[in-house]
């Protein structure tokens, strides 16, 4: 099945304002390693990435993800309420 151009526009536009990319570079050995282990456990690179960066981020805090998400929350709710005020202001609503 193939897909549209509108889902490809749509999926590009969720990507674009939801999701960052970052670029890894690996040793060749360091990737062999890992797509081996990724093959053998089902996983997907993004998904175990994923997880080995949430996993490792827990550790170093001791606390769990969620709880950083919720920490984020705030401020990034706060900043965007900051960023339509000063738009308003600039724009001489109130």
């Amino acid at each position: 099945m193939s897909v549209s151009k509108a889902q490809k526009n749509s999926a590009k536009k969720y990507q674009d304002s939801n999701c960052m990319r970052v670029s890894l570079i690996l040793s060749k050995d360091i990737g062999e390693i890992l797509l081996n282990h990724i093959s053998k456990n089902g996983s997907t690179k993004n998904g175990f990435i994923i997880q080995a960066i949430k996993e490792k981020i827990e550790r170093e805090t001791n606390k769990n993800f969620d709880e950083l998400l919720k920490e984020l929350q705030p401020a990034e709710e706060t900043e965007t309420a900051k960023s339509a005020e000063a738009s308003a202001t600039e724009k001489g609503e109130e």
